[in-house]
């Protein structure tokens, strides 16, 4: 009888203990829209949300496909969330009025109770945590977009004010996994590493420290800001398009329609915001300082709410000077009632890459043209940036490669030697030559060329044998055109006026020789190839055949030019413009060269390295 008597008193303790009490709720469900789950504290699988169910701490909420729930905590704060998003209550104390929430994906609207504890004007009473970035709020409506696919945090204030800071990864590991601290064995005094969980970690006093840091944006009515991981601190808050931020502050329940009923806004006109927007503290135009971190994109773009990604206005762009912001035509487009963004025809908005050519789109010069000016619009190296260590490369197709301008720049060294007759060998000891090439644009597969060197070569020894040089310096002009034939192969075709020194014989006994600086007029016709790729990396080759025309230098005939060259170029990618490539080069050719009293063959051997910048403007 004392055994059960003991095992009813320990039973009793254990469920009266904190560990097994039922939390407080600190909110309750107001209204549901499709499907919603909630997986309470201790819990090991979610269970079906419903309206008026009571939340505590540590709940964890993840709403489906066009999906919504409305929140309303004790202190009277509202929470809408949209679709496909999901949000822990991390913390709400009622006797401090002060609630964290984590948003782990997907969008939330706050509107959030100014407090009415005295002396409380200043401090900050609801926190909003992601793994890019904190927000402070004091009282105000807004909304907030995660995507963690580029970690990109999205802010958009309607009223009030919103304070916002970068979250870097050392912070968000802390709250996530806690610190790592070294502790000693208190007998054998022997160091360890020592995992402190996240929750020992005191998350409010973490997000006041990040939002106390100099790097703190406030941002006002009307305006976004948004932080990332390439950012080194959150953007300078802009206003965005007033046609989007009316319909976005109607939107409260994060409504979605299908492409086919989208009704798209008029974006040609002046748009009289319905909300009191704030004067905008950064440049209307934007601006960037990779110093200090400073960005500000161009104001009146669009938000996407998916990808989180704010669409500045395309250079160009019309000016409203009412609104202070600019207009677009070329961006996507506005539903009028749900605020949703839409990409240009034939463009999606991906995450991680930016404007991307939709599947199946018919792809054609203007549509690659467009996507390019949109990603530098939306700046996606400033952004997004490098998430996991290395930015994929993508290789060019067929219509893309002649869309831009791409400059050139070679610089060669090696070693030259002309023989006469198989017999007499003539040396240069480390020549050098300077090559500028532009490539033009074009709409189609055809691309003209340009192009201009300039080199040096000295021949060793010849004083002592009784020879001679005339110029050390040589230019070449070429003008050239190049056909796409797949997205790694091209054919080449130039026309070349070609300075170089040829062996003219001035005496035979004994023989003589001077090298004379010659312009010979030469057609190249070749290939270029991308042989293999590996993201940054790629492997190049070039190969061209020669032919010069037949050339009288006063007294002298040059004759029967041939010849051809070989490139081998291994790649790097720098980013998706710039492009360095070092590799080896050679080049033969051979030639007959009659005077009045002897013809010769002359042979000509080129080798050298070639260093090769390549920029696309």
């Amino acid at each position: 009888m004392r055994t059960i008597q003991s095992t009813g008193l320990l039973v009793t303790l254990l469920l009266s203990s904190p560990l097994f009490a039922a939390k407080t709720p600190i909110a309750s469900v107001a209204k549901i829209r499709g499907n919603v789950t909630k997986l309470l504290p201790g819990a090991l699988e979610a269970t079906v949300l419903e309206a008026g169910d009571q939340l505590p701490e540590d709940t964890s909420i993840v709403t489906g496909p066009k999906s919504f729930v409305k929140i309303v905590f004790i202190d009277k704060s509202e929470l809408n969330m949209g679709p496909e998003s999901k949000i822990v209550i991390s913390e709400m104390n009622p006797n401090e009025q002060v609630g964290i929430i984590s948003l782990l994906k997907g969008r939330i609207r706050t509107e959030v109770e100014k407090s009415q504890k005295p002396n409380s004007q200043n401090q900050n009473k609801f926190y909003i945590r992601t793994r890019t970035a904190a927000l402070g709020v004091r009282g105000t409506d807004f909304q907030t977009i995660y995507n963690p696919e580029n970690r990109m945090t999205s802010l958009l204030t309607y009223k009030g004010a919103v304070a916002m800071a970068k979250v870097d990864e050392s912070t968000h590991q802390r709250f996530e996994v806690g610190e790592t601290k070294v502790v000693r064995d208190d007998v054998t005094k022997a160091p360890e590493l020592q995992k402190i969980p996240g929750k020992i970690v005191d998350e409010k006093m973490e997000l006041k420290k990040v939002l106390a840091s100099s790097d703190v944006v406030i941002v006002p009515p009307g305006q976004s800001s948004f932080s990332s991981q390439a950012l080194k601190k959150s953007s300078l808050p802009v206003k965005i398009s007033p046609v989007q931020l009316n319909a976005l502050f109607k939107n409260t329940e994060f409504n979605e329609k299908n492409l086919v009923n989208l009704k798209s806004a008029q974006l040609d006109k002046a748009v009289e915001p319905v909300i009191a927007v704030a004067p905008q503290s950064a440049p209307a135009d934007g601006l960037y300082n990779a110093k200090n971190g400073d960005f500000a994109p161009r104001a009146g773009g669009f938000i996407d709410e998916v990808t989180g990604l704010y669409v500045a206005p395309e250079a160009g762009s019309t000016f409203d000077s009412k609104n202070g912001v600019y207009v677009s035509d070329k961006s996507g487009e506005i539903d009028a009632d749900t605020g949703q963004y839409v990409a240009p025809k034939g463009l999606v908005l991906d995450a991680q890459k930016g404007f991307v050519v939709e599947k199946n789109a018919e792809v054609k010069p203007e549509l690659l043209a467009l996507r390019e000016d949109l990603n530098k619009s939306i700046a996606r190296d400033v952004v997004v940036g490098d998430l996991d260590g290395e930015v994929v490369i993508a290789a060019k197709t067929l219509r893309e490669k002649f869309i831009r301008d791409h400059v050139s720049l070679m610089l060669g060294m090696g070693g030259e030697k002309i023989k006469v007759n198989d017999r007499m060998d003539m040396d240069a000891d480390k020549p050098y030559n300077f090559n500028v090439e532009w490539q033009i644009a074009s709409t189609n597969r055809f691309a003209p060329l340009l192009g201009l060197s300039y080199g040096s070569t000295e021949f060793d020894d010849l004083s002592n044998r009784g020879f001679s040089q005339d110029s050390k310096a040589q230019f070449d002009m070429t003008v050239g055109l190049k056909y796409a034939l797949t997205n790694r192969v091209d054919l080449v075709s130039k026309l070349v006026l070609d300075q170089s020194l040829y062996a003219v014989q001035t005496s035979m006994t004994p023989d003589v020789f001077k090298l004379n600086r010659i312009v010979i007029t030469k057609i190249n016709l070749g290939a270029t190839a991308e042989l293999m790729r590996s993201n940054h990396f790629s492997l190049n080759a070039e190969f061209f055949a020669n032919m010069g025309f037949r050339k009288r230098f006063n007294d002298a005939v040059v004759s029967k030019i041939s010849g051809f060259s070989f490139k081998l170029m291994p790649q790097y990618a720098l980013d998706e413009k710039r492009s360095l490539a070092f590799g080896f080069v050679m080049e033969n050719e051979s030639a007959k060269v009659g005077t009045g009293l002897i013809t010769n063959d002359i042979k000509r051997e080129k080798r050298a390295l070639e260093l090769k910048y390549t920029m696309n403007l």
